[in-house]
């Protein structure tokens, strides 16, 4: 450790690094679920709470399939890989606004009923789907300096 990264800013930049490395996903997804709800909320109006249910029970699917695209099954293990990821990577200007844009566009041709679970469900699968292509992009191998 340098003594830059012993004193106080130098510990505050490297902690903050880490949190939002470790949350660019989340932060991310966190955009596509909310913005994709009100897009829906303003298509559909408010939901009623088996509706709300729906919501969350398309984007866990979506989820589902999208980890079992990536891992081939649902009792595959995860984590540990370590890939640097530029930060303009982590933006997710891309992936957040197909997600929504797909929510968006499904809102306006699928009625009420289906629409709150296909719209989470979509959104889920385009964001994290996209999100793959950003970091592959953006990525910089494992042995890179950032």
């Amino acid at each position: 450790m340098n003594d830059q990264e012993r004193s106080e800013p130098g510990r505050y930049r490297s902690d903050l690094r880490n949190v939002v490395g470790s949350s660019a996903s989340a932060y991310g997804y966190t955009l596509t679920v909310w913005s994709t709800a009100s897009v829906l909320t303003h298509a559909y109006a408010l939901p009623s709470p088996p509706e709300v249910f729906s919501f969350f029970l398309g984007a866990v699917a979506g989820f589902a399939v999208v980890g079992m695209v990536a891992f081939g099954d649902v009792t595959a293990e995860f984590g540990g890989e370590s890939r640097r990821v530029r930060l303009w990577g982590s933006f997710r200007f891309v992936s957040v606004a197909l997600a929504v844009g797909a929510a968006w566009f499904l809102s306006a041709h699928v009625p009420r009923l289906p629409g709150w679970p296909l719209g989470s469900f979509v959104a889920t699968v385009c964001y994290f789907g996209v999100v793959g292509a950003e970091n592959a992009v953006a990525g910089t191998g494992t042995g890179s300096e950032r």
